[in-house]
């Protein structure tokens, strides 16, 4: 990452002192795919502030829970949480606004928001007096979390010269926001919210939106349409430091975004 930061700031020198062409103001449109890391994730697991153990032993929703499983008793095995919760990739969507120092210089600013959806399952273990068999009756529910997020970046762009497609390299400072839109349980159709809006639990410890600040690195390639519009296709590997409420034990926690800026020059 240092020999980067050498060779990405050294070409800033030697382009900003040779540069030609007049200096401008750009607007673009972003559009791509987020690909969030899975230790996140793991905040919908209901297991976080044991959600799911106090939905499911709530006595309205126990003995709902019993009758769907015709009158049978059950409880929450010590293994009933999913272990691999991950993230869909998320669609991005964005806005850009932009300076052209010269010609191979560029500094922006981001925009971006998307939506991401983590599944997985949950075990419940049912008694069934009819079990001749050693072996637990094990029936599964499913975990559903739904997740916006805001990611402001400050990106600083070094595009090589060429006459069509031109090289792009360059750095980002991230500001990042996340927040809760649905978390639920759901066994056998009946539904079992982990959270609300309005009053996310009794335990004021349960976090339902946060922020964080990081970094990332720009790769990508330019192509222009015309002389005004050009789309720029994005590789945009990142970390930042966000505080979900819960300590995730790795240094690097790394994302990525798949980005197409159309911009307007």
């Amino acid at each position: 990452m240092k020999y980067l930061l050498v060779v990405f700031g050294a070409l800033i020198l030697i382009n900003s002192a040779s540069a030609q062409k007049d200096r401008s103001l750009f607007f673009g449109v972003n559009v791509g795919v987020k690909l969030a890391n899975k230790n996140y994730a793991a905040r919908y697991s209901g297991a976080y502030q044991n959600e799911l153990y106090y939905a499911i032993n709530q006595q309205f929703t126990y003995d709902e829970i019993y009758r769907l499983l015709g009158d049978k008793h059950f409880a929450l095995a010590y293994d009933a949480y999913p272990l691999n919760m991950r993230y869909s990739p998320g669609l991005v969507t964005g806005l850009t606004v932009g300076y052209q120092l010269n010609p191979n210089i560029q500094m922006s600013l981001d925009a971006n928001f998307n939506k991401l959806t983590a599944k997985d399952v949950f075990t419940v273990e049912v008694f069934d007096p009819t079990n001749g068999t050693s072996e637990p009756v094990i029936n599964i529910g499913q975990l559903v979390g739904k997740e916006s997020r805001f990611d402001g970046r400050y990106n600083i762009d070094y595009v090589a010269d060429g006459t069509k497609a031109r090289f792009i390299i360059g750095l980002s400072g991230i500001f990042n926001a996340w927040r809760i839109d649905e978390h639920v349980a759901i066994f056998q159709g009946y539904s079992m919210p982990l959270f609300s809006k309005f009053n996310p639990t009794n335990n004021f410890t349960n976090k339902v939106s946060g922020m964080g600040w990081g970094g990332g690195i720009n790769i990508g390639v330019e192509y222009p349409f015309s002389d005004n519009i050009i789309a720029q296709i994005m590789y945009q590997p990142y970390q930042t430091k966000v505080d979900y409420g819960y300590l995730i034990n790795k240094r690097i926690i790394l994302q990525h975004d798949l980005t197409v800026r159309f911009l307007w020059k």
